[in-house]
């Protein structure tokens, strides 16, 4: 860069800044096609010119996302050099710029929760732009991540309280941060039980969607990592853990596993999912309302046979072979749609699921209707009662929560 512009950015001189650009009208060209530069917009930000910087932002957008050689935006050399004030201005004009990364892959919002100077900073970047919380380093971690890591409880609760602010209504969100795997298969619990801090884990264990049996890539859930460590007491932290739920550390079920799995999964891939589940189940529910070979009609004068009108015209076992399958097929891509919908549509499942109950118990009925042989009937009818209560029991321990949620609003 040419000393006169470079001295005008050190000075805070716009005159002699538009004084250089009618001597070189291609001044900033020259400079934007180089890869990494210390362009005036960094010795601006180093120098605390905000006047000169914010002008510098207006000719030149494209300056405040361009990093110096030593891996730095004029974002992150403001605030690294104590100006703070510089930094809200920047983003007054383009919040965007707090996901800008520099060295390290460190956005600011990292820089910023690893020094508690700046702890009043956090919620501002987070207000500004609150999907910066998901960007990561080169090491896969979140600027969580790194308060944990660095001991830096401050900083970590309060990220801990905006996340479970902003994402009130937004339950996979919360879960997705909160249980988030950097390149060593570690979450935000794993990084406070290797530090051994117990404030951080009682804080963590206290938000429900924390899944505390996640195994990092040693094959060490959180529990793991704290008994191993033999420098300091964790009886506390141990203890903590433990209090928590007694099955915690139990082994994940399947259908655990499937829900973490759910939950990771794109919004788009979820939409696929509830098109093809839901033909699924529109296809076997086909299957009930027309049977194969249709059913037995009568009339008014067959009496001695009325007992079979309106039942599947198939014998026993070609009856069984079609509908176990049939019902398996159902019953599957129920849980599944039920699965899919809680995981994009949190709020309102609790006003859904009585309608997909009622489908489902429909679908036994029907079954009970068309089954051939009077026992038959009563077996299958058995079996939806059993499993429509069963349901409704299941669903209630997973909407106990949300309707105490209810009553406090």
């Amino acid at each position: 860069m040419d000393e006169r512009l470079k001295r005008a950015a050190e000075t805070g001189n716009i005159d002699a800044l538009y004084s250089f650009i009618h001597h070189d009208a291609n001044v900033f060209k020259r400079i934007d096609e180089m890869e990494f530069v210390d362009t005036p917009l960094h010795v601006a930000a180093v120098a605390g010119n905000t006047g000169f910087a914010m002008e510098m932002m207006n000719l030149k957008p494209s300056f405040a996302r361009k990093l110096n050689q030593d891996g730095f935006s004029p974002l992150h050399l403001a605030l690294l050099t104590g100006k703070p004030e510089m930094v809200i201005d920047f983003l007054s004009v383009d919040k965007d710029l707090i996901r800008v990364k520099g060295k390290g892959g460190f956005t600011v919002l990292h820089h910023v929760a690893l020094d508690e100077n700046y702890a009043h900073l956090l919620r501002r970047f987070l207000n500004f732009c609150p999907d910066c919380i998901f960007d990561l380093t080169v090491e896969r971690q979140t600027a969580l991540h790194i308060a944990a890591e660095k001991n830096k409880f401050e900083a970590f609760k309060a990220m801990l309280e905006w996340i479970q602010s902003a994402f009130e209504d937004d339950k996979r969100k919360r879960s997705k941060i909160l249980n988030y795997q950097d390149k060593d298969g570690n979450t935000v619990l794993h990084s406070t039980a290797s530090i051994n801090n117990p404030q951080m884990i009682k804080l963590l264990i206290e938000c429900e969607e924390v899944d505390k049996n996640k195994i990092n890539d040693r094959g060490f859930t959180a529990m793991d990592v704290l008994q191993r460590q033999t420098v300091a007491d964790n009886t506390e932290s141990v203890n903590i853990l433990n209090s928590s739920n007694p099955l915690t550390f139990q082994k994940l079920s399947k259908l655990k596993l499937l829900t973490d799995e759910i939950t990771d999964m794109r919004e788009e891939t979820v939409g696929v999912l509830l098109i093809v589940f839901s033909l699924i189940l529109t296809m076997t529910y086909q299957g009930i309302l027309s049977p194969p070979g249709s059913i037995f009609q009568g009339d008014a004068t067959a009496t001695s046979s009325n007992h079979r009108i309106g039942k599947s015209v198939m014998n026993a076992t070609g009856f069984l072979l079609f509908y176990i399958p049939n019902g398996v097929a159902f019953f599957t891509s129920w849980v599944m749609t039920i699965l899919l919908l809680k995981s994009v549509a949190e709020s309102i499942i609790y006003f859904l699921s009585p309608i997909y109950l009622m489908v489902c118990f429909c679908y036994g009925v029907a079954l009970s209707t068309i089954a051939l042989p009077d026992h038959l009937s009563s077996v299958v009818m058995c079996i939806t009662i059993i499993i429509y209560y069963s349901l409704c029991y299941i669903w209630s321990g997973h909407h106990r929560g949300f309707r105490k949620k209810i009553k406090i609003m």
